[in-house]
């Protein structure tokens, strides 16, 4: 029999890494149950001022955080699985290991985030650490530092792209297809360490500029039109209706690839990525003109990309067929995790 698996994430968006794995694992016919640990399902206090000051006063937990954790342990012990798998840098209480522990079961963390982080350090999940079977990272550079912490057990894992979401965008209007119409896109967190590629492609002057994801409103970008994060089909319009695509990496996270990376393709957008030796492996065979190792770089490409459509065609088409493939689903890396722990799937 497959394994019973409970997941414990983000499932109250079809974007979270716990839908996608949720939906990986219902492809595999695994028995599966989920605990949704996103603020806007189990922590209504996070929405205001009073909520917050107690997350940062109790090391980055909500009010709701205990009675969270409470009934995990319930589902537990109800559903008896055999794998529990947690997404990114979520803190538990210690009693959760020693109930999985006594029902023989094992436990994984998906890690997709830099831990050591400042602004998501938690010392809790910092000691959780040394309690998982597994923890897979899809950082390889921040591996060092986890088994350093005492991790049992480390593997990379890249990150994904889900099929159920990641695909060309749905049929819309003329009209709402004009809103995503852009020379150039990037689709990502505000950072200041970004400015430097964004200043350079602005210099190239008169271009349709678009940049869409929180936290921008305080940082100054001159040349591009800010809009806010996009999810969905909407998603999906901005990276297709974009002639050229961003993938921008942040060396604080210690990035080398990222979830940009398995998404922009499948989604009919042209990337052009940052020069990495990950890039360069899971890109492997896409054009030299792909990839930029500077800002001035990254501009001379643009420019070049932007007058000869044919290569940024052919360019896009490549793409695709290099990263919407089995190989890259979230369901051969459930697989993956399966075959490290000598779980079986039938």
């Amino acid at each position: 029999m497959n394994p019973r698996l409970l997941i414990i994430g983000d499932t109250s968006n079809v974007y979270g890494v716990g839908s996608m794995l949720s939906r990986a694992a219902q492809a595999l016919n695994l028995p599966l149950t989920v605990s949704d640990n996103s603020w806007n399902s189990y922590a209504p206090s996070m929405k205001y001022l009073w909520g917050r000051a107690f997350f940062k006063l109790v090391n980055y937990r909500p009010m709701e955080w205990w009675f969270f954790n409470h009934k995990t342990i319930e589902n537990i012990e109800k559903f008896k699985p055999e794998l529990v798998i947690i997404t990114g840098i979520f803190p538990l209480r210690d009693i959760f290991f020693d109930v999985l522990k006594k029902i023989d079961a094992k436990v994984v963390n998906f890690l997709t985030d830099d831990p050591w982080v400042k602004k998501m350090y938690s010392s809790v999940f910092m000691n959780n650490l040394k309690k998982y079977d597994l923890v897979v990272s899809t950082k390889k550079r921040i591996i060092p530092d986890l088994i350093a912490n005492g991790v049992q057990r480390v593997e990379f894992l890249p990150y994904a792209y889900d099929p159920f979401w990641h695909h060309l965008p749905n049929s819309v209007s003329d009209l709402e297809k004009e809103r995503f119409i852009a020379d150039i896109s990037f689709i990502g967190t505000g950072a200041r360490e970004r400015l430097p590629m964004l200043e350079a492609i602005a210099s190239l002057g008169n271009l349709n500029l678009k940049l869409y994801g929180n936290d921008w409103g305080k940082i100054s970008v001159k040349g591009w039109k800010k809009y806010p994060a996009v999810s969905n089909n909407e998603f999906r319009l901005a990276m297709y209706s974009s002639k050229i695509a961003l993938c921008l990496l942040r060396k604080r996270s210690r990035d080398d690839s990222t979830q940009r990376t398995f998404e922009i393709a499948p989604c009919g957008g042209c990337g052009i990525y940052e020069d990495t030796l990950e890039h360069r492996e899971i890109l492997a065979g896409y054009p030299e003109y792909g990839f930029f190792s500077s800002p001035e770089d990254l501009a001379n490409k643009c420019k070049w990309l932007l007058e000869n459509c044919t290569e940024r065609e052919e360019m896009r088409q490549i793409g695709i067929q290099l990263i919407a493939k089995d190989s890259n689903q979230f369901k051969t890396r459930l697989t993956a995790i399966l075959e490290i722990l000598n779980l079986s799937c039938i």
